[in-house]
């Protein structure tokens, strides 16, 4: 399993990146590669190989599933670096790896583990930190990994210490941004929250049922078309049919034009309590 970071950014350890045993060096990256299977914008992937350009930052080399190599642009700070570091580069490793990064928000609470999916800026990261405000333990922020136990169901494993928020949220949540109660173990993976905003007055959730199951499931992939590239479609398809059983998918609304993180978090709370009754 992958155990959580330190959050230092070395060249000798992938504990900072939040995964166990990958090996992070600085030096010359290539442009492109030559046995290029796939391409997009700024990146180039081979099976077990993927070249990604982040302008006036780095380039990033993943190999193997085992090793990021990073070649810094003139002036970029380590910090940058590292920020983009966990991103594409980190979720490209893991795909290789055969586990599946998605772009999600994770935490657990009472044995069971959730995902809050959502476009970037959605709210994803201002609503686990209410969750964890509530008692609730952090498994990730942003790029969340899901993962087969020895049983064939959907754990997810803790990979992240921090979490991201604007100062704005910062300031309505009345928190300094940590320190985090953080899960010590992999939770078995019980719902998905698809997180979108709408008119209306109050929060409110609907499931998400059949084929549209299956088809929020692939779109949870952190950067789909890289996911395609480099993640095993035999594995993605065990992933996804492991998840579509065991976990419950709703989406999470919004209101529209004002703060609503507490009733959002609310409806999760009884949510994931009726889901632990029915359980037992």
């Amino acid at each position: 399993m992958i155990p959580k970071g330190d959050g230092n950014l070395t060249s000798d350890t992938g504990e900072s990146l939040g995964v166990h045993g990958v090996e992070i060096e600085f030096g010359a990256v290539p442009r492109g590669l030559p046995a290029a299977r796939c391409a997009g914008v700024l990146w180039q992937a081979s099976r077990s190989r993927l070249v990604l350009e982040v302008p006036e930052v780095a380039r990033y080399l993943v190999e193997d599933g085992r090793r990021i190599r990073i070649d810094p642009a003139p002036g970029a700070s380590l910090r940058e670096v590292s920020q983009f570091a966990r991103g594409t580069p980190l979720a490209a490793l893991l795909f290789q790896r055969g586990h599946l990064a998605v772009q999600a928000a994770a935490a657990s609470t009472c044995g069971s583990g959730i995902l809050i999916a959502g476009r970037s800026a959605a709210g994803k990261s201002t609503l686990l930190a209410a969750l964890l405000q509530r008692g609730w333990r952090l498994l990730a922020d942003d790029l969340a990994v899901v993962g087969l136990d020895s049983e064939g169901s959907p754990v997810v494993p803790p990979t992240s210490d921090q979490v991201r928020l604007f100062p704005d949220a910062r300031e309505r949540l009345g928190v300094a941004g940590g320190p985090w109660a953080i899960a010590s173990e992999p939770a078995p993976l019980r719902a998905i929250w698809c997180l979108s905003s709408r008119g209306g007055e109050g929060a409110s959730e609907t499931d998400v049922e059949g084929a549209d199951r299956f088809r929020s499931i692939a779109a949870l992939a952190y950067n789909t078309r890289i996911a395609d590239a480099l993640l095993d479609r035999v594995t993605f398809f065990r992933l996804a049919v492991a998840m579509s059983a065991s976990a419950t998918i709703r989406r999470l609304h919004r209101p529209m034009g004002r703060w609503s993180v507490d009733e959002l978090a609310d409806l999760i709370d009884r949510s994931v309590e009726q889901l632990n009754l029915e359980s037992t």
